[in-house]
């Protein structure tokens, strides 16, 4: 936590995963411009910095001003934690606004966190839903939108769901996504640029993140991805470029597995370098929600290894398609997902989609702020 007295702020945004970091990245960029001041809060759900201080570094985006340490014993303890030094920074700067983005354990407690200190709070990215009951995330986002006082959507489909849900519309606005902003920004830092240890030569190569407990801690599904993965390198003669998430290292080495042949695993990557890889990359296998949208803005076609997603506008454009995990236990699973990764299409183009904001999100969500607050 800070140590010395804050003066007030206009924002306190809570942030504590690596799609957060990027989220803020692009706002805090704009904040001069918009005429207002921020307190940063890491909350500490991703203890290593390599997830989460080296994108606002290179970004040229000042450090948090604030760091949480909670316990990792357990869920329950880290957000009792996080929900407890949240409010002491709320207490501390006493903010106009709590800002919280997507639908970690970090945005649930810095809602909380606002609620209980009577703060007026902003989510960003509200109204998504995945269907899917069974993923902390989607509690995390229900719970939010339901104590939130402005709601910033992606699109019209989140908004829709919102006042479904019984949100009045004058709580709700639509930006677009903030990190299209930053992904379009770094397109032309990227145009002779590699990512560190890339595949040599002209081959193809795919590109994967795996993180999500559902998967990667089963060791049947986990075998079975790492099974068609390794094929695919196989059958194609290409290369597997998959920077491995703690998370699934762990579960790997408890399981004996080891990753398959032809696999680079070139550790924990910057934004820019990830980005990098997601442009180069032939196509792009994940569970994450913000690679898959990443993915297409780089231009990239994805599977997805979930069986919903909660952005649902990249299924109907046809810039990826799901393949549901639990498939992997089949006899067929790997030559199945084998062949939905070979057979991905070429993507339609970010700039002519009318989707996320098409660029101008950050500076639509810092003008509503300037307006309320």
């Amino acid at each position: 936590m800070s140590n010395t007295p804050s003066p007030n702020r206009d924002l306190l945004t809570v942030v504590g995963a690596r799609p957060q970091f990027i989220k803020s990245a692009a706002v805090t960029r704009g904040l001069q411009d918009a005429g207002l001041t921020q307190w940063l809060v890491h909350t500490g759900q991703h203890v290593d910095d390599d997830m989460g201080l080296d994108f606002l570094s290179e970004l040229g985006v000042p450090p948090p001003d604030a760091r949480l340490f909670p316990s990792h014993a357990g869920r329950s303890q880290r957000m009792a934690d996080m929900i407890a030094g949240v409010a002491e920074e709320i207490q501390r700067v006493q903010p106009k606004a709590v800002l919280v983005y997507g639908d970690t354990d970090s945005t649930l407690a810095g809602a909380l966190a606002a609620h209980h200190a009577g703060a007026w709070l902003v989510h960003v990215e509200a109204g998504l839903r995945s269907g899917d009951r069974r993923m902390p995330e989607e509690h995390n986002r229900i719970l939010t939108d339901q104590l939130a006082d402005l709601l910033c959507t992606t699109g019209p489909e989140a908004g829709a769901q919102l006042r479904k849900e019984g949100v009045e519309q004058g709580r709700i606005i639509e930006v677009g996504d903030v990190m299209l902003d930053l992904a379009l920004a770094a397109k032309s830092l990227m145009a002779k640029a590699f990512p560190a240890a890339w595949p040599q030569g002209d081959v193809p190569v795919m590109v994967v993140t795996l993180h999500r407990p559902s998967t990667v801690d089963n060791p049947v599904l986990l075998k079975g991805a790492l099974q068609a993965i390794g094929r695919w390198a196989e059958e194609t003669g290409g290369s597997v470029y998959f920077p491995v998430h703690p998370r699934t290292r762990k579960a790997m080495e408890s399981e004996g597995l080891v990753l398959p042949a032809r696999t680079i695993d070139p550790g924990p990557l910057g934004y820019l370098d990830m980005q990098c890889a997601l442009a180069r990359g032939t196509v792009v296998l994940t569970d994450s929600g913000g690679v898959q949208k990443e993915a297409w803005y780089q231009g990239t076609p994805a599977v997805i290894l979930r069986s919903t997603t909660e952005w649902r506008e990249l299924l109907d454009i046809k810039a990826s398609v799901l393949y549901d995990p639990a498939q992997l236990a089949a006899t067929s699973a790997a030559g199945d997902l084998l062949e939905a990764l070979k057979s991905r299409p070429a993507v339609p183009p970010v700039e002519t989609s009318g989707l996320f904001g098409e660029g101008r999100a950050s500076a639509r969500l810092l003008q509503a702020l300037a307006d309320r607050i």
